[in-house]
């Protein structure tokens, strides 16, 4: 019995060795995890001047209810944070995190895409959002992908076979995640339906666009984030954006590493409709666009699209319209116009039930942030 258990792991080893790398980091980390930063390769997203937020005194802080507190730890949460007026109003962090601890984003990084986008229009260094993805990739210069826009793959409606799931190690999304080519996986992806008609969720739609956005400007996606966001707004501490291999091409589509607090910016940029410290970032007609809902468009379930625009999803809530960066595990920052209110909430774990397109805990969330803002 001893030898036939030794042959199998050897035969199992042995197997483990020669397959692709995607597949042997699939079955090493088993599933996605917001410390996954410290086994990929990163590239360093770098601090411009630091301007730590103000904190509202303690004595005068109003906290959610000990039932939702108890819900949020529950809910293993590792940070839950709400600024309003440029000012902490709560701040609350569990399983060993403060506001100086890394975190994975996942695709709270799409939004960020986004935004690089935006600039990238406004630079000069794309033309229009209405130009083809061909032009800026040659390896979409063929006849199935020639006629797809910027604009499609911003709405998730590219049209691009591909399977979001992370529990499948032979998929795409592990190819995407774990592999060391991504280049090679999403240049060589295929049509399966017309672009600009339907939307359907797709993690290497916002990888091309990071793709345009790169060879426009002829440097990486970690780097123009450095130049063009993080250095401008802020932040405390350099983030970190994960790689496919040793100094390759950037996770995209889902691994900017930060705190907290630095990753509220990104909200408050948004907030102030691109401006911070009177410099326009991004085009303020931009973050209008890319917070608007992509509404002519149809889903899978033939639902008009009124929760997502360019990488943002727009949640319609207690009558106000709240755009926000949304992760797999529930890293979330919402952005409140109608009460000047940033909520950022980062964990390990998210509801799987949801009310229309958006997660029970998005509401959750909101209602414990709604405690602390009346």
């Amino acid at each position: 019995m001893l030898r036939k258990t030794l042959y199998v792991l050897i035969i199992l080893g042995t197997g483990l060795a020669v397959a692709p790398v995607y597949i042997q980091r699939g079955i090493i980390r088993n599933f996605a995890d917001v410390t996954d930063y410290k086994f990929f390769d990163n590239a360093v997203v770098k601090k411009g001047n630091p301007q730590p937020w103000k904190i509202k005194p303690a004595e005068q802080q109003i906290s959610p209810d000990e039932k939702t507190l108890k819900e949020i730890e529950k809910r293993k949460s590792i940070a839950f944070l709400v600024i309003q007026n440029d000012s902490i109003q709560y701040e609350k962090y569990w399983k060993g995190y403060s506001e100086n601890s890394l975190s994975g984003s996942f695709s709270m990084a799409k939004s960020v895409v986004s935004l690089l986008m935006g600039i990238a229009i406004a630079e000069g260094k794309v033309r229009s959002i209405e130009d083809k993805i061909s032009d800026y990739i040659p390896e979409f210069d063929r006849d199935d992908t020639r006629d797809v826009k910027i604009k499609d793959v911003m709405t998730m409606s590219g049209g691009f076979k591909y399977v979001e799931s992370y529990w499948n190690i032979f998929g795409k999304t592990s190819q995407t995640y774990y592999g060391d080519n991504l280049h090679e996986v999403i240049g060589n992806l295929k049509k399966e339906h017309n672009p600009g008609e339907i939307f359907y969720y797709s993690s290497a739609e916002t990888q091309i666009i990071a793709w345009v956005v790169e060879n426009a400007y002829g440097i990486s996606i970690p780097e123009l984030a450095s130049e063009k966001i993080w250095s401008k707004i802020g932040a405390e501490h350099d983030a970190l954006w994960s790689l496919d291999k040793e100094n390759g091409t950037a996770k995209a589509f889902c691994c900017l590493n930060s705190n907290a607090r630095d990753f509220a910016r990104l909200g408050k940029l948004v907030l102030q409709n691109g401006i911070w410290d009177s410099n326009q970032v991004i085009p303020a007609d931009y973050i209008k666009a890319a917070t608007t809902a992509a509404s002519w468009l149809k889903d899978e379930n033939g639902h008009q699209v009124n929760y997502y625009g360019y990488q943002f999803w727009i949640l319609d809530y207690k009558g106000m319209k709240i755009p926000y960066f949304w992760g797999i595990l529930g890293q979330l920052i919402f952005i409140i116009p109608g009460k000047n209110a940033i909520v950022v909430r980062l964990g390990e774990d998210i509801a799987e039930k949801s009310i229309g397109e958006h997660s029970i805990d998005s509401y959750f969330y909101l209602d414990a942030a709604f405690e602390v803002l009346k």
